[in-house]
């Protein structure tokens, strides 16, 4: 066509002649519409209304109704409901759901399509590319069964299909419950429709964590969940807003009485749970067609899928059903149920290790399976007769960590063999912003620990295996794919605050003005993290894997992988393993082992017990002066050198000159290097615990777990000073000692003026050291112990409240 006014004209016809019902694609809502929408607002088409089913002339909102009539599938908002991705973008969606290999689709970037206009074989080759991809999406949405479950969703919530396609779990409760109360009642909820300055999208407090016992357990963990914990205790209380007054307050939670009738709330849950048991039923059954288990299938799907969402109307508030303290009851009979579980579980002489949510583990101490599960039987029946709706199921594994764990799952076959399967939750290889390099290293090492290894082997080989990824790194034999790293913007990448800070969204600003790219908010962006020789840190060294692709300079930078990426995953997974630690993975890493020299538990000794010196002060620097002549620097090891004293003779063999003349000049060097520690002790740098954790600050935090302070930007870990009292005082109590002739096992006749510049330095340095001001006192402890009595015991309730959780793991998040 000769100009985009006519193309898109053209389009119009065309697609009006064709008058779809359905129209797929991927990431059409929110950029593929939204450019067509602003191209025919910009050539002032008014044929758009031919795009849709009816015929309008306003251009408001074009985008939000410039298909009305017609049904949009988006393959990318259907699939982040449906499947577990790192990204969602539609090269991985191809190797996730239709195991296409990497690299067999061709993507083109943006800037390279109008290259392709430039020959004729190019055209044919853009075509042939369009085509493919087209197949791709229509083959995605039949794979996924995306309008038969939509189709089944809208019939079960009574609502519009063209709103089940573009998500949105609120609305379908919403009209679910709707329709119930208009059935049953005349009147209903009304909904504000005045907008909120702040939306509060946190559910209210979750059940607390029973403390873990973190280790590494070869006897069988017998797992125990509740079956839609939140859905039945709805039930079993009949909590709903037609048997409670409705609150913003989380006071006053008192049950309903039980003479009322079922409300609405448990009666349609109960519906939901019902009718999914008997599509379950339907499904066994083993003379149905393969076709008709599918429908049943996607049936089940669909049910599950309402039910698990329903609890999510109490507490998000910008539902019309939101009701705070219903919500906060739920979550209370949760924790109570939780509680009351461990306390049965412990009276019947079992160790819980773990419990969380509507989830509990127990350490049997035992191999046997069918005995293991005689016990998760007897357990069953115990809790599950206290109550009517809830029930207790059994899982059984082998390793556990805290809501994070790595395990071989065991089940029992038909033929009566065991099947073990490895499960991996919340770790750092599941999570999707580490890089793939991260993820398979971390998933031998575990191949390794579940093992049935001798110890000493599997030490070996996962210190060899890291040895092997360094090389391999150094080497460039690792494939770029599995060093890109993925984050997900959760704004327009313009409203950050602290761009500075985040690769991913310098990545995300520089692609868009660069390469015409469309990244935006729910993007998920990769990068590597490239060595472009700058000395800017790592956070603003990310770059696309075309920019690293398309340039001569940039080359990725190693160290940050060993160090940041491979060292941290890792060093958590080897944490309750016998054998290794930090400081080794550091070493076989080819890392700078000094960093890594922090303890697993901060310890409580100070030190000053310890009476052997080369133990005592291993860790301080050495006293270093120069020469007033030479400017040579001598290194003081001891009072004496060789049995010569420093004192007496320049560490330079040609220098003529003697310390002991320049006493003075030495001792202004003694006080400035003291005042040096001294101010490094005072600068309060304070750090995580963590390794994998990057927060670094000089303020004391106000929340406290015993005397150490919280991570403010983890929450996990407890902060510890770099330089902290016990440094300072043994750096001090080494320069005492080396100028402590008195030390000196067989001291030699020295003459006076040496033995008095000895006593000179060993005044200065315990002018310092007898300070109060120095002296061994946990400032932090002591910070602690000052806290106004009346406002102590609220900061400790709100601080030890659990944080929201980070949505890395899917499991764990109620999307609304």
């Amino acid at each position: 066509m000769d100009s985009e006014r006519a193309l898109l004209n053209y389009f119009i016809i065309q697609f009006s002649k064709i008058d779809p019902d359905l129209i797929v694609g991927h990431d059409m809502l929110g950029y593929q519409i939204n450019i067509l929408s602003e191209r025919l607002s910009k050539q002032d088409n008014r044929n758009f209304s031919k795009l849709g089913k009816l015929k309008r002339s306003e251009k408001k909102r074009l985008e939000k109704t410039l298909f009305v009539g017609r049904l949009v599938c988006d393959i990318k908002i259907s699939a982040k409901e449906l499947i577990k991705s790192r990204s969602y973008d539609l090269d991985t969606l191809c190797q996730v759901v239709l195991k296409i290999k990497e690299n067999q689709r061709i993507e083109l970037e943006p800037e390279e399509i109008p290259k392709m206009y430039q020959m004729a074989d190019d055209i044919l080759k853009l075509i042939s590319f369009t085509m493919q991809d087209t197949a791709y999406i229509l083959k995605i949405m039949y794979d996924l069964n995306i309008i038969p479950l939509a189709l089944q969703i809208t019939n079960i919530a009574g609502n519009v299909m063209s709103r089940t396609l573009m998500g949105g779990r609120s609305e379908r409760n919403e009209f679910l419950l709707l329709h119930a109360f208009s059935e049953k009642t005349s009147s209903c909820l009304t909904k504000s429709l005045k907008r909120r300055k702040s939306i509060d999208l946190r559910l209210p407090e979750r059940s607390p964590r029973i403390p873990p016992k973190v280790g590494f357990y070869d006897k069988l963990i017998l797992l125990m969940d509740f079956n839609s914990l939140y859905p039945s205790i709805i039930q079993e209380y009949n909590i709903c807003f037609t048997t409670l007054p409705i609150s913003n307050s989380e006071e006053n939670l008192v049950l309903p009485d039980r003479s009322l009738p079922p409300g609405i709330l448990p009666t349609e849950i109960r519906k939901l749970v019902e009718s999914r048991r008997q599509v379950k039923g339907l499904m066994n059954n083993a003379d149905i067609s393969n076709d008709l288990r599918m429908q049943y299938n996607i049936r089940q799907m669909a049910l599950k899928l309402t039910a698990n969402s329903m609890y999510g109307c109490l507490g998000f508030s910008n539902s019309r059903f939101y009701a705070k303290n219903l919500a906060a009851l739920v979550t209370h009979k949760g924790r109570e149920i939780l509680t009351n579980t461990r306390d049965l579980v412990q009276k019947m002489c079992y160790e819980v290790v773990y419990g969380d949510t509507d989830s509990i583990m127990i350490n049997t101490n035992i191999v046997d399976y069918d005995q293991v599960f005689k016990i998760g039987v007897k357990i069953k029946q115990e809790v599950n007769k206290l109550y009517k709706q809830v029930e207790l199921d059994i899982d059984v594994l082998t390793v556990a960590q805290e809501k994070k764990y790595a395990a071989v799952t065991l089940s029992k076959t038909k033929d009566g063999k065991l099947k073990g399967e490895k499960e991996y939750k919340g770790l750092d290889i599941v999570r999707r912003d580490w890089s793939q390099l991260a993820s398979e290293v971390g998933k031998y090492i575990l191949d390794h620990i579940l093992s049935d290894q001798l110890p000493d082997d599997r030490i070996n080989n996962i210190h060899s295996y890291l040895t092997k990824v360094k090389e391999d790194l150094e080497q460039n034999k690792v494939p770029l794919p599995l060093l890109v790293i993925t984050k997900q913007l959760t704004k327009d990448p313009k409203m950050y605050a602290d761009k500075n800070s985040l690769p991913h969204v310098q990545v995300a600003l520089r692609y868009n003005a660069q390469s015409g790219g469309h990244f935006r908010a729910g993007d998920t962006i990769p990068y590597v993290i490239c060595d472009d020789g700058s000395n800017n840190p790592a956070t603003q060294r990310g770059y696309h894997v075309d920019e690293l692709k398309n340039s001569e300079t940039l080359k990725i930078d190693i160290q940050y992988y060993l160090a940041h990426q491979i060292h941290p995953v890792v060093t958590r997974i080897c944490e309750p393993i016998e054998g290794t630690d930090a400081f080794q993975i550091a070493e076989c890493l080819g890392l700078d082992t000094s960093s890594f020299k922090k303890p697993k538990q901060i310890t409580e000794t100070m030190g000053e017990n310890i009476t052997r010196p080369e133990i005592k002060f291993r860790d301080v620097e050495k006293f270093k002066f120069k020469c007033f002549l030479c400017k040579e620097e001598t290194i003081v090891d001891g009072a004496l050198t060789n049995t010569t004293p420093f004192l007496d003779k320049c560490s330079n063999s040609n220098c003529t000159g003697r310390p002991v003349d320049y006493l003075p000049y030495i001792q202004n060097q003694l006080t400035l290097l003291i005042q040096s520690y001294i101010s490094r002790y005072y600068e309060n740098v304070m750090i995580c615990e963590d390794p994998a954790c990057p927060n670094e600050t000089t303020r004391l935090p106000l929340r406290f777990v015993g005397k150490y302070p919280v991570c403010t930007m983890c929450q996990k870990g407890v902060m510890y000073r770099v330089y902290n009292e016990q440094q300072l005082y043994t750096q001090l109590s080494y320069f005492q000692h080396i100028l402590d002739l008195s030390k000196l096992g067989k001291r030699p006749v020295l003459e006076q003026q040496i033995e008095s510049g000895y006593h000179a330095l060993r005044e200065t340095v315990e002018k310092y050291l007898n300070c109060s001001g120095y002296s061994v006192v946990n400032l932090t402890e002591l910070f602690s112990g000052f806290l106004l009595k009346e406002k102590q015991a609220k900061l400790i309730e709100i601080e030890t409240r659990e944080p929201p959780d980070v949505c890395d793991d899917d499991d764990d998040v109620e999307e609304f």
